[in-house]
Order: C-alpha cells, then sequence, then structure tokens
C-alpha cells in the first residue's frame, strides 16, 4: 500500500505546481454563476418573526469573495402551491449563529442585547479552514432544518411556506456536488458503479483527476491528491 501511494504522489506531484490557495469568487464570476441558475436575489431560511427579512444580492455575495459559493433546490408549497425553490448559501456566512448575533447585537453587553432587533442578517466570518465536504454538511443541515416563518418580500407582503422537503445541493462554485455519494460509494463494502472494470493505476489516473475536478475539487491542490488517491485505492479493493 506505501508503494501504491508513493506512486501516485509522484505521478500527481508532475503535474501539481506549489500553490495550494483556493480561487475565491468575485463579481467577475456574477454571469456565470446567474447562467447556471443562481438567484439574483435570495433571503436565507430564519425565523422572521417581528424582524424584518434581509435579502441578499448575488453582487453582495461576490462582494464578500467567498471560497465557496452553493445553490440548493428544496420542495416546498408556497403560498399553498407545491414549487422547486432555490437557495444560494455563502461559506463567508455563520447561517447557525445566535439570534442576537443576527441581530448585530454585541452579546457582551447587556443593552446591546436588550436593544431591539429590526432585521436578520448573516455575521460574516472568515472561511478560509472551510473544506468542501464540511461547508456542504453545514448547508445541507441548516437548509433542511431550519423552518421559515414570516417571510416577506422586500415590499413587506408576507410568504407562507409549508411543507419544506430535504435540500439537495445542485451547484457549489461552478461544479454539481456528488461528492457525498462518491465518499459513501468509496468508503462501502459493495461494488461501486463509478469503476466496473478496474484497469492498471496509471491507465485510471486520468480518469480520478476527472471525476475529483467534477466534484468541485481545485488541481494541483493538496485536497485535489487525496481525492485521486482515495479514489484509487478504492478500485484498487474491487
Amino acid at each position: 500500500m506505501k508503494v501504491l501511494q508513493l506512486f501516485l504522489f509522484v505521478l500527481l506531484l508532475l503535474s501539481a505546481n506549489s500553490s495550494t490557495a483556493a480561487t475565491r469568487l468575485t463579481q467577475d464570476d456574477y454571469q456565470r454563476l446567474v447562467d447556471l441558475g443562481y438567484n439574483k436575489l435570495d433571503a436565507y431560511s430564519d425565523d422572521y418573526t417581528g424582524v424584518q427579512t434581509y435579502w441578499y444580492t448575488l453582487e453582495e455575495h461576490l462582494s464578500l469573495k467567498p471560497k465557496f459559493l452553493a445553490l440548493l433546490s428544496q420542495e416546498m408549497q408556497i403560498d399553498g402551491k407545491v414549487q422547486l425553490n432555490y437557495h444560494v448559501y455563502n461559506s463567508r456566512h455563520h447561517v447557525f449563529a445566535e439570534r442576537d448575533v443576527k441581530c448585530g447585537n454585541d452579546t457582551s453587553k447587556l443593552f446591546s442585547v436588550l436593544k431591539k432587533c429590526e432585521e436578520l442578517k448573516m455575521p460574516v466570518i472568515d472561511d478560509e479552514g472551510i473544506t468542501l465536504d464540511n461547508f456542504a454538511k453545514t448547508i445541507l443541515d441548516h437548509c433542511s432544518e431550519t423552518k421559515v416563518k414570516n417571510l416577506r418580500t422586500q415590499s413587506g407582503k408576507q410568504i407562507n411556506i409549508s411543507g419544506e422537503q430535504k435540500c439537495n445541493i445542485k451547484f457549489i462554485n461552478f461544479k454539481r456536488y456528488e461528492f457525498a455519494k462518491i465518499l459513501k460509494e468509496v468508503g462501502s463494502d459493495t461494488p461501486s458503479p463509478i469503476i466496473t472494470q478496474p484497469k492498471p493505476i496509471k491507465n485510471n489516473l486520468d480518469i480520478f483527476k476527472k471525476q475529483c475536478e467534477e466534484l468541485g475539487f481545485t488541481p494541483k491542490t493538496e485536497k485535489f491528491g487525496e481525492c485521486v488517491l482515495q479514489l484509487a485505492e478504492s478500485s484498487q479493493k474491487k
């Protein structure tokens, strides 16, 4: 196994550079994201009872230069009609922050906490240490578990939402997200349909690299190499 790992890393290093920094999203990516279906205007799922709904523009999301931006789909009833709704999630937004923090209050100061909340807005965080799979798990948990209450349009009209179903990730940045499915298959004792007839590793390396790139990993980075290695080791067990 050690020989296999060494062989794979040597092959990857031949095409890798020393940079491990992820490419961040900017305003230049606006039209490409819109073409993929990202909402130009969106609000997070939350309880907006007694407060104003904050609506984010796609430009505002991109102004934070996030590491990841995701588009999720969720079936729900909107004003009594079943629809497939879409949500935008930003890796620089702390979606599980306490309500007082979302109100912009300083929880260390008593009078700040007692101040009336006007609107809920996600606090901005540093996303440098957030990995792709951790980001995916966090946003799926928030999207699927958070019930929307008293959501209102920018003009103040209430939107009645009910019957929310589980959320699914459609895109993270520009790639379709299927990493959770791949990991389940890689860690499974049952044969994977992805690689049905294993071939020599050297011949399959390009296939593994292509799969990891499609999963959203940035080529020539450490995480990309780990993804390729995991797929290669899995193929040898079959």
